[in-house]
């Protein structure tokens, strides 16, 4: 049977970080009714192993400069989808991305800082580069409810 990642109070602390990332691990000790040494092992623990990380992350409808939108690839190839997700994964307008079952082999969620303009040249010009595309559907996303972003590495020019 493969370890989990994480155990009961490793859960915990993520759930109380999901809700405040800047909670002081004295209070997350006091909440969990753990000692400050098991919090700050236990967060040094989960980040190394790559299962966590505290980031800064920004409410997208305070942004009204980002525009978001989901990407359906179609691959023309099946052989490196694992390939050709890594690499899109690693674009900097990429949120997240994820193989998936249903009419797409791919999704992706985008963010760009140039309205329609860079979003159709993440579509047509650098989505290509990385994916063999048969067929892709974009979705812009026109307004959504406390969507939360992390901020792509490259977006240092928003």
């Amino acid at each position: 049977m493969k370890k989990t990642p994480f155990d009961r109070l490793d859960k915990r602390i993520i759930r109380l970080l999901k809700n405040d990332g800047r909670i002081s691990i004295a209070h997350l000790a006091e909440r969990l009714d753990v000692t400050t040494p098991t919090i700050r092992s236990r967060m040094k623990g989960l980040i190394g192993r790559g299962v966590m990380r505290v980031a800064g992350m920004i409410n997208s409808k305070y942004a009204p400069n980002l525009t978001m939108a989901i990407i359906g690839v179609d691959t023309d190839s099946q052989e490196r989808l694992e390939i050709q997700l890594d690499a899109l994964t690693r674009l900097e307008q990429v949120h997240w991305a994820a193989a998936v079952t249903g009419r797409f082999d791919i999704i992706a969620e985008v963010v760009v800082t140039g309205g329609v303009e860079d979003l159709f040249d993440f579509a047509s010009r650098v989505l290509p580069t990385i994916v063999k595309v048969k067929h892709c559907e974009t979705f812009v996303v026109m307004r959504s409810s406390e969507k939360w972003l992390c901020m792509p590495e490259g977006m240092k020019s928003w």
